[in-house]
């Protein structure tokens, strides 16, 4: 049996997770991931089969409550594997994105017709303006609901590098919206990792588990392509990975490779990432 455990919202010091499969006893996994400092409170709803997280952003960050959830649900449930995944948010665009997309779309037209033509330059600049006040708005959008804004925005910096260099202006612009807005049209649920979990005792010691991580595949039709460029064009462009793969991977950095234990007798949660 594989089991699921989504992000339904995360906003800083609040996290609201929703299990596949009800829990048997909530207290005991309530009791597993509280164990750490920083978290408040934990509030499980059996109707909805959803927990809300509350915690202290300075002492422990959300990546480490969902591995922490995720080792003490498969445990309830005899060492299954948990599917951990984060929903993307379907927003819809603004007039601003809409706007930005025809001035995008105008100048690729009037340059297959009269690539050099003054009106076509101006298209550029106006392709450029409209996506830069498109992603501004896009980010205060996402600062206002949850109090920080999409890795998206850092497109803008390759944005303004091609703008200040003077260079053929709709190729960026067409990059920068699709990497903000595209994925928008594609019904892709989101990203995901999937953590098989072990029990290992050495003899004289503490037991430990050790939990092998992998990033899932998401990819459910054509229109997914759009998140994957997205993905990969940030990573290249601008050296940022929002992935919860790689986020994951930070927790090792910040525990020297194992993360705390649950429950008295187990010392620690190694993790072990490799690629499917």
């Amino acid at each position: 049996m594989e089991l699921s455990i989504s992000v339904l919202h995360d906003l800083p010091g609040r996290i609201r997770i929703k299990f596949s499969v009800p829990l048997a006893a909530p207290g005991k996994l309530r009791d597993h991931v509280m164990e750490h400092e920083g978290i408040e409170k934990m509030d499980y709803s059996p109707v909805t089969t959803s927990m809300l997280v509350k915690y202290d952003p300075g002492v422990i960050d959300a990546q480490e409550i969902m591995i922490r959830t995720a080792v003490a649900y498969s445990i309830e449930n005899d060492m299954a594997s948990v599917k951990l995944t984060r929903k993307s948010k379907h927003t819809f665009i603004t007039g601003r994105g809409i706007l930005s997309g025809l001035a995008i779309l105008s100048s690729a037209l009037l340059k297959m017709l009269s690539p050099v033509s003054k009106t076509a330059r101006m298209l550029d600049w106006l392709s450029v303006i409209t996506t830069s006040a498109a992603v501004f708005e896009h980010a205060g959008y996402d600062f206002r609901k949850k109090g920080s804004v999409d890795p998206e925005v850092l497109s803008l910096v390759f944005l303004a590098h091609w703008a200040i260099a003077g260079k053929n202006m709709l190729l960026p612009s067409a990059l920068t919206w699709i990497t903000t807005f595209g994925r928008h049209f594609s019904p892709k649920e989101g990203e995901g990792i999937l953590l098989e979990i072990n029990k290992t005792t050495q003899k004289g010691k503490k037991a430990y588990y050790k939990v092998n991580v992998a990033k899932t595949d998401t990819q459910s039709s054509y229109l997914d392509i759009l998140n994957i460029f997205a993905e990969k064009f940030l990573s290249s462009e601008t050296g940022f990975d929002n992935t919860i793969f790689e986020q994951s991977k930070g927790l090792l950095k910040k525990h020297h490779d194992t993360l705390e234990g649950i429950g008295e007798k187990v010392n620690g949660i190694a993790l072990n990432f490799y690629q499917k």
